[in-house]
């Protein structure tokens, strides 16, 4: 700064220290930043088109950004155990019909949609070269922006996600490159033997009057009750009943289309299981069953399922796994959104895991109800 020195007005300029003008110079290359940068978007110099690639270093940095991103979100997931036969065929179906259209089935040419999209779907094949089962997990239900990798659709629903990886793992370690996947499943919507025609997108996972469900984690739906498989089917449309299986599913239904289903599968017939169960287990379920627990707030659960209600489902001869399953989302709060659920959340919360366990086992020891519809 200038100082006066005496009576001769002589001016003296302080020199700025080396940090003052260290400052200066980057406020001064900040400004010239900014108005480059307000320059370069306004006047659309960067081609945004899908048909011309990113800057390679453009490219780097989102990629980079990107992983990173994945990696300190994933680092803390438990991983289950990905090897689980059934987990990997449902997980299979789903990739199916839910991601094999951008992504591909191994060793087919993939939709030409999907090949004009940039950044261009990956080949599932080959996700964990690149990614441990934590980060692709977290990848699957959250998904990325601006790339066109939807987030899970089902809220909370973090149980759907697992067989996706489990299936892309199974693909990884079983499948050598360029081997085209056995796809199994029919086309259009095939006639059974009771003359309705069902959708493929249901039969291949719940079965049909000749199979049962894909895996131990789906429900069978043969004998259920129509005034529920219609009430579960409307919340999944409108979006009431979180899941990314389901929801995309129903969206598309008419309400033709959902007696239609309803009516079929009430009337297919029911299906007895193989499997042993624990007896002392078994007995223990059957008391929480039958009486509840009413030192926890629990009620029977026959009071609902078993009573003849319509709007109840039948859980005799359920899959122990999805029982399980179900009540661990409920005490879990992720399939608390629809009044029933928010019913189901609260017992759900005060049954122990060994009690969902023990109720669980009884009620996939039962044979399952005639068809009809009825409990």
């Amino acid at each position: 700064m200038p100082e006066r020195t005496g009576d001769d007005d002589v001016v003296m300029v302080r020199r700025l220290t080396r940090w003052q003008r260290l400052g200066m110079a980057a406020l001064f290359l900040m400004g010239v930043f900014v108005v480059g940068a307000a320059v370069f978007v306004w006047t659309g110099y960067y081609n945004i088109s899908a048909k011309s690639e990113h800057w390679d270093f453009t490219t780097e940095i989102l990629q980079t950004v990107r992983d990173q991103s994945i990696r300190a979100r994933a680092d803390s997931i438990a991983v289950p155990d990905l090897d689980d036969p059934a987990m990997i065929a449902l997980g299979r179906e789903h990739y199916r019909g839910g991601c094999a259209s951008c992504h591909g089935l191994p060793g087919e040419e993939r939709n030409p949609v999907a090949r004009a999209m940039l950044p261009d779907p990956p080949d599932l094949a080959y996700a964990f070269e690149r990614y441990e089962p934590g980060a692709l997990f977290w990848l699957i239900d959250n998904g990325i922006k601006y790339t066109g990798m939807p987030s899970w659709p089902g809220t909370g629903r973090q149980d759907e996600v697992w067989p996706m990886v489990a299936y892309l793992k199974s693909v990884h370690d079983e499948i050598a490159p360029g081997t085209v996947l056995d796809d199994t499943s029919s086309d259009g919507e095939p006639i059974d033997t009771y003359g309705f025609q069902v959708l493929d997108e249901c039969s291949r996972c719940h079965g049909d009057a000749q199979t049962g469900p894909v895996s131990d984690r789906v429900p069978s739906l043969s004998g259920q009750p129509p005034d529920y498989l219609e009430r579960a089917l409307r919340e999944y449309r409108a979006g009431l009943r979180e899941s990314g299986y389901m929801e995309p599913a129903a969206f598309a239904l008419t309400d033709q289309a959902i007696s239609r289903f309803a009516t079929l599968y009430s009337q297919y017939p029911s299906r007895s299981a193989d499997t042993e169960f624990d007896p002392d287990q078994v007995a223990r379920g059957a008391e929480i069953a039958m009486n509840g627990v009413p030192e926890d707030d629990v009620p029977a659960c026959t009071s609902c399922h078993g009573n003849g209600n319509p709007q109840f489902p039948n859980l005799a001869g359920q899959s122990q796994t999805y029982l399980e399953g179900q009540l661990e989302l409920w005490r879990n709060g992720g399939r608390d959104t629809t009044p029933y659920g928010q019913i189901m959340a609260v017992i759900g919360r005060n049954l122990t895991p060994s009690q969902i366990e023990d109720v669980s086992a009884f009620f996939a020891s039962l044979e399952q109800p005639a068809s009809g519809g009825g409990q």
